[in-house]
């Protein structure tokens, strides 16, 4: 889905939850989302996410965080000057790929910055530290090239051929296992204790060892005749 972000936060709740359903109701692998920056005096939306009410945010949140907690990868490309809502985006997808031309706002509201959800993932992304250096000191007027937001960890990766390299990221998703429960493994570490951890990793390998069984046992009693026999 191509996403334009100089589209205020109630629309953007209503395509990003339509582009959800889309998914699960194809049962896709990998979704994309490509960044579009609109145009170039809007594009930033440094006062994110503007005259709204704190019911619509909420919904905006809840329609991120389904997305983000979708059974496929989500990789989102971006380019341009971005920020608001495609800095929401760009923190919530497992693969992040930017064009060297990137320029990432940092949302801001009332000269602070923003304290949405982005702000809770941006501390799982770069640390607290950065996550400190980058709500406390840069808010309002902090803008992030391509290179400092990939030394960051607000992207993956900067590439000129962002087509070819996405084109390669989504071949490897075919075997992705349970996108789903591996997320969730991962999300979940950094404030999880081994031993509080162990049991929930053993269900999930004892789940994966299930599914192995079951696949080996299938190819086993599958017919061997020929094509064309009935």
């Amino acid at each position: 889905m191509r996403l334009d972000a100089s589209q205020g936060m109630a629309q953007l709740t209503k395509t990003l939850t339509a582009f959800r359903e889309q998914a699960e109701d194809e049962r896709a692998t990998a979704v994309l989302i490509e960044l579009d920056a609109g145009h170039a005096d809007d594009a930033g939306h440094a006062d994110w996410p503007g005259p709204v009410d704190v019911h619509t945010v909420n919904k905006w949140e809840r329609a991120l965080r389904q997305w983000e907690r979708l059974d496929a990868v989500t990789l989102v490309a971006a380019s341009g000057t971005c920020g608001g809502p495609a800095f929401d985006l760009l923190l919530a997808a497992d693969v992040r790929i930017a064009a060297p031309d990137l320029r990432v706002t940092l949302p801001s509201a009332s000269g602070g910055f923003w304290p949405g959800m982005a702000l809770h993932r941006l501390t799982h992304r770069v640390g607290v530290s950065g996550a400190r250096r980058l709500a406390l000191c840069m808010a309002g007027a902090g803008v992030l090239d391509a290179d400092q937001a990939r030394e960051l960890g607000v992207v993956d990766e900067i590439t000129d051929a962002p087509d070819d390299r996405l084109a390669k990221v989504l071949a490897g998703t075919a075997e992705r296992g349970d996108v789903r429960l591996l997320r969730g493994l991962i999300m979940d570490a950094p404030g999880t204790s081994f031993e509080d951890a162990l049991g929930t990793h053993l269900a999930a390998c004892d789940r994966a060892l299930r599914a192995a069984t079951v696949a080996e046992s299938t190819d086993t009693e599958a017919p061997t005749g020929t094509r064309g026999e009935r």
